[in-house]
């Protein structure tokens, strides 16, 4: 039987169902696709403590909390994903400048890094800029210099897949988690696609379908936040670093020379579609704050949904069902 069911196969799910495997639990893993391929997949893998828009400044001191050693944690996760599958996911520590278009950005990011602590930071003025990041346009007030990097999700999807596999973590793809069974408050196991699977615990990690899973109490306040991502080849601009400001866009270099641009905040359900609009906005702003991506090639254009929480932070652990956790709404 059973030990534990991973409900998702996302970077949660897999990273969850490696945990188990390695205290010897048996884990099986369900996915609705192919693990790998959701959030994680569409999302720009930037690894820094510290953020500049979106929820992660809104989750305020305890998303600070959460976002610290999460960081220091991931210092030595590449290494061992390395190790256990094979497969580099190419994490790369850059450092992160926080853009500031103009004074009142400047108090604004300055004062952050210093009400919250950030410890080891570089203000740099624009004549030293231009020399770091010398694409960049010369109307910014200056930039903060920030520990953190980037990693290639698609090749961390894989890489994790692997390793569980290899850790002994039985994984199906294809499988619709439908409802999650119970006797009184007491989680017996999952109704699924294929027919029920029994297990005295389980895992939700379905980032935004784990409200759609039935019986979960409570259901999870999750909703979608469409997010639309450009690729450009920017190799011959040669960015180095992960460049965010107080609103989007990002940028975040590849290896590769690839340059991810993102991404747009939109409540459209789970409507996968690019707009005209969004894309207009992304390539609009980046070519503002790089004018020579005005010439770059367009190499991959996509959408994803970040299962945004409530009060944007996530759900983790359990709650009014004895074996049922969460670890979702990252």
């Amino acid at each position: 039987m059973t030990d534990v069911i991973v409900v998702g196969g996302g970077i949660m799910g897999l990273m969850t169902a490696r945990e188990l495997a390695r205290t010897g639990r048996k884990v099986l893993l369900l996915d609705k696709a192919q693990p790998g391929t959701g959030a994680t997949w569409a999302s720009a893998g930037i690894i820094s403590p510290h953020g500049s828009s979106g929820a992660a400044d809104l989750a305020g001191e305890a998303g600070v909390r959460l976002r610290l050693p999460s960081y220091d944690m991931w210092l030595n996760l590449p290494d061992a994903l390395i190790e256990e599958s094979g497969m580099d996911p190419e994490f790369r520590l850059t450092g992160v400048l926080l853009l500031a278009i103009n004074d009142e950005e400047k108090r604004a990011v300055l004062d952050k890094a210093k009400t919250r602590q950030w410890g080891d930071t570089e203000w740099i003025e624009p004549k030293i800029l231009s020399g770091e990041e010398p694409t960049l346009t010369n109307k910014l007030e200056g930039a903060l210099l920030v520990k953190g990097g980037n990693v290639d999700v698609r090749r961390l999807g894989a890489s994790l897949e692997i390793a569980c596999r290899r850790a002994g973590v039985e994984i199906r793809a294809g499988v619709l988690t439908q409802e999650i069974v119970c006797d009184e408050n007491r989680v017996l196991g999952v109704n699924t696609s294929e027919g029920k699977i029994e297990a005295p615990v389980v895992v939700i990690c379905a980032g935004v379908g784990s409200p759609g899973i039935l019986g979960a109490r409570p259901t999870p306040p999750i909703t979608p936040q469409r997010g639309q991502v450009v690729a450009l080849d920017a190799r011959e601009l040669g960015i180095r670093r992960v460049l965010m400001n107080v609103s989007d866009p990002y940028f975040v270099p590849r290896s590769d020379g690839k340059l991810i641009i993102g991404a747009t905040r939109e409540f459209a359900g789970e409507d996968h579609r690019l707009t005209a609009g969004g894309i207009s906005r992304l390539l609009g702003s980046a070519i503002d704050m790089i004018p020579a991506l005005d010439k770059a090639p367009i190499l991959e254009t996509w959408t994803g949904f970040r299962p945004l929480s409530s009060d944007h932070l996530p759900l983790i652990g359990e709650r009014h069902i004895l074996g049922l956790f969460f670890c979702t709404g990252h």
